[in-house]
C-alpha cells in the first residue's frame, strides 16, 4: 500500500507537458572563427547545433526553440530575454557576439567572466568559475553558496551593479541551480512517505514549493562541465527536465538567494 501510495505521488508530481526525450546533439567544441556571447546557456546551445554553430542570423524565435527543445524549459526563456536585446541593439538578428555589450546585456559581477573593465568579459574566467565551487564545502552548490558568491561578486564588481543587474545576476544564479539541480522539490509529498522513497525525482516544479528550496542542490560535476566547456553535462547525470520548466519556477530560488545574501551580510 505505501509503494502504490509513493507512486501515485510520484507519477502527480512528475506530471506536466512532456517534451520529445529524442537523444540530446552531440557537442561540437567551436572554432575561433565562431561568434560567442557571454553567456554559458547560449554557447551551450550553438556548440550543440540547437543554434547555429557559428553563432550568427539568430533570432529571437531560435533562441526560444532552441532551448525548448534541448532543455524542455518553457520558449520564452529565450525569446523574451532575446527580444530585449534585439530590441536595444536595433537589430533583427544577432550574433552571439553582439551580446558581450551593455546594449546586448553584458553586465559585471558575473558568475563565469570578468568584468568589462578589465578588457574581456566574453572569455570564460576559469578562476571565477573554481572560486564559486569553492564557496562550497561540499561537493554540491546550494542556495546559500551561491548566495556566498554573490555577496563577493556584487561587493567586488567594477562599476556596481545597477538594481536592473542585480537583479538579472540573481535571476541567473537561480537559472544555474534549476537547471542543474539533481534534487526534487517534496512539496506535494508529506514527509513520512518523501523519506521512505527509494529513488530520487528529478526536475519537477519549484512552484509552490519554497519550504524545500534549502534543500535544492546542484553537483558541482556538472556545473563545472557545463560552465567551463559549455556543454550539456550527460556523462555526469544531466538530463533535460520531465516537466516543461516555466518562468514562475525561477522565483522561489531567486528569492531564496537573495534571502541568504541578506542574511550572510547580517541585514534583514
Amino acid at each position: 500500500m505505501q509503494f502504490l501510495t509513493l507512486l501515485a505521488l510520484a507519477t502527480a508530481c512528475v506530471a506536466g507537458p512532456i517534451a520529445s526525450q529524442a537523444a540530446l546533439k552531440p557537442y561540437v567544441k567551436p572554432k575561433s572563427t565562431d561568434s560567442r556571447s557571454p553567456c554559458p546557456m547560449l554557447n551551450t546551445l550553438a556548440n550543440h547545433g540547437y543554434l547555429p554553430h557559428n553563432g550568427r542570423n539568430i533570432t529571437a524565435q531560435d533562441i526560444g526553440n532552441a532551448i525548448f527543445e534541448s532543455t524542455n524549459w518553457h520558449s520564452d526563456f529565450g525569446i523574451l530575454p532575446a527580444t530585449g536585446a534585439l530590441k536595444n541593439l536595433g537589430l533583427t538578428a544577432l550574433n552571439l557576439a553582439d551580446l558581450n555589450s551593455t546594449p546586448g546585456g553584458e553586465h559585471p559581477a558575473s558568475l563565469t567572466r570578468k568584468d568589462a573593465s578589465s578588457g574581456d568579459s566574453n572569455t570564460i574566467d576559469t578562476a571565477r568559475v573554481t572560486q564559486l565551487l569553492a564557496d562550497s564545502k561540499t561537493n554540491y552548490l546550494t542556495v546559500d553558496s551561491v548566495a556566498k558568491t554573490r555577496n563577493r561578486l556584487d561587493t567586488s564588481s567594477n562599476p556596481p551593479l545597477t538594481e536592473f543587474q542585480l537583479g538579472v545576476a540573481q535571476g541567473e544564479a537561480a537559472l544555474m541551480m534549476v537547471l542543474m539541480r539533481d534534487t526534487c522539490m517534496y512539496s506535494l509529498i508529506p514527509e513520512t512517505l518523501a523519506a521512505m522513497a527509494p529513488i530520487v525525482l528529478e526536475n519537477v516544479s519549484l512552484q509552490n514549493s519554497s519550504k524545500d528550496i534549502s534543500t535544492l542542490r546542484a553537483p558541482k560535476d556538472r556545473t563545472r562541465v557545463w560552465l567551463l566547456e559549455e556543454k550539456f553535462p550527460t556523462a555526469q547525470g544531466w538530463k533535460p527536465a520531465e516537466e516543461v520548466v516555466q518562468l514562475a519556477d525561477l522565483g522561489p530560488v531567486s528569492s531564496a538567494i537573495v534571502s541568504s545574501q541578506a542574511e550572510q551580510r547580517g541585514t534583514s
